[in-house]
């Protein structure tokens, strides 16, 4: 056994360090919104709802599946803890192919860290971090590949990528770059060898990455939702890009300075492939400066300050900076990852991106393991308002039926889930509503199947008066826990 944990040390420490900074993930309360979306999704394809046509988000659908077989926040945050040990493996897998071991093992330990920590929502079951796994692999498949199995792999993986979350598609457009770069070996004046060859494995590489969207795209046709489908998981994002900057899920991909930033990495390209032609950096060194760029465009896309938005640029930022660090790289070079790093800092400065403190977090956690703080002392560590809605959620899952609807006019989703009840209508919280001009269809959904119970946090920044008519008429206010107000059905 001794020889053993001699022979394995870094892996047998690197589970230790896993499991102190995972392991308060796994008992975090129902707190965080989004996350409180895909269950609430999750909890309705369980109890046979039809994704998009009859419950609403505007991700594609993978996460939300991904949601229905874990339930809780708890199987949630496990499933992501299972997920990320092959995902940190293929980190360091990639990472060979650039750096000695050394390097790649103290590579690694930094995005087991960064990818661990709640300080950029690392902890939170996000698309963005679930869709790592398949991006490094495909990654690794592509960047030496053996066979056209290769080709067909990485690009399958990507499609699953995809699946989760849409801007995987511009890493995949990178790919496609690179792949053409490589066939003509960077080098002037160009040549065509072996056309067929490469042409096949271009066409097997792009199939393979539209195949999961097609197989989902199928199946939401027999569900008789594939309308529903396409404009909510693919054709609404492109207002959502621009959502942030305009205010209105109205605007195109083409407002918010989309276009600008794509002008800007497309030109970034043109030079660092110039770089390349001219033999002044070598093949590994473009493919991360290509790589990063697409990462850090693919971060910014929404304009939104969501620090998990960062996790995308964490693999290539962490290989640039093996890239500086390591005796192998010339001092150009170090110059130039230096002056990008403090470029993309001015940049996201300039977004104010927010982050979460660490330090309490594992404070609160290790000290509430020990004894030392209740369970709700525990809770207030994450928001104020969250002993309330666990009080109001126990409340209407003891004074309702499982079959029972409920509304909540609000942004607090998980309500659902901890009462275990469905919401009335396809929207799940107040801001769906606001964005995706809902109300009309809300208050058409609420006369039909008239909710037991209606929880209503006040918003005077969100008015919704059919539904202040609504309840005056038809519900009497029952309880009342913090700021959660619950009207019963007269």
């Amino acid at each position: 056994m001794a020889r053993f944990f001699l022979k394995h040390a870094f892996w047998v420490l690197m589970a230790l360090l896993f499991v102190i900074l995972r392991l308060p993930s796994l008992f975090e309360p129902h707190w965080y919104g989004d996350e409180g979306i895909y269950l609430v999704l999750g909890q309705g394809i369980n109890r046979g709802l039809t994704l998009y046509s009859q419950i609403h988000d505007n991700k594609p659908p993978l996460l939300y599946y991904l949601a229905a077989i874990s339930q809780t926040v708890f199987g949630f945050r496990l499933l992501l803890s299972l997920v990320m040990i092959p995902t940190i493996y293929s980190f360091y897998r990639l990472s060979k192919l650039f750096f000695k071991q050394n390097l790649s093992r103290l590579l690694t330990i930094v995005f087991l860290i960064v990818t661990s920590i709640p300080f950029i929502e690392g902890n939170i079951a996000n698309a963005e971090i679930f869709m790592l796994l398949p991006t490094l692999v495909a990654f690794i498949l592509i960047y030496r590949p053996v066979s056209i199995y290769s080709y067909f792999l990485s690009g399958l993986l990507l499609g699953i990528a995809f699946t989760i979350k849409i801007p995987v598609a511009f890493e995949f457009l990178f790919l496609i770059f690179w792949l053409v770069l490589n066939y003509f070996k960077f080098s002037l004046p160009l040549r065509f060898p072996d056309f067929r060859k490469f042409f096949l494995n271009l066409v097997v590489f792009t199939a393979a990455f539209v195949l999961p969207i097609s197989l989902w795209a199928i199946y939401f046709y027999f569900k008789q939702a594939l309308p529903q489908f396409v404009f909510a998981s693919l054709l609404q994002n492109f207002g959502y890009l621009s959502s942030w900057a305009v205010g209105t899920h109205s605007g195109s991909a083409t407002q918010g300075g989309v276009v600008v930033r794509g002008i800007i990495m497309i030109a970034f390209w043109f030079l660092t492939i110039l770089a390349r032609y001219l033999k002044k950096i070598d093949r590994p060194f473009t493919f991360l400066l290509l790589w990063f760029s697409t990462t850090i465009f693919t971060s910014l896309l929404s304009s939104r300050p969501y620090p998990h938005y960062l996790i995308q640029i964490i693999p290539p930022s962490l290989l640039l900076l093996g890239w500086l660090i390591s005796k192998g790289s010339i001092l150009r070079h170090k110059i130039l990852v230096l002056l990008l790093f403090l470029l993309t800092f001015i940049i996201y400065q300039k977004f104010d991106f927010y982050s979460y403190p660490t330090i309490s977090y594992y404070q609160n956690y290790y000290s509430y393991l020990l004894g030392n703080k209740s369970p709700e002392s525990y809770r207030n560590y994450f928001s104020g308002s969250i002993n309330s809605m666990y009080q109001a959620a126990d409340y209407i899952k003891k004074n309702s039926n499982p079959d029972d609807r409920i509304f909540v006019w609000g942004d607090s989703p998980f309500l659902y889930p901890l009462s275990d009840r469905l919401p009335s209508g396809r929207y799940t919280v107040a801001y769906h509503i606001l964005d995706f001009k809902g109300y009309t269809q809300t208050m058409n959904y609420l006369k039909i199947d008239l909710p037991k119970f209606i929880v209503y946090l006040p918003m005077t920044n969100r008015p919704f008066p059919s539904l202040d008519d609504f309840i005056r008429n038809y519900y009497y206010p029952d309880a009342q826990f913090g700021k959660f107000t619950i009207f019963k059905l007269r």
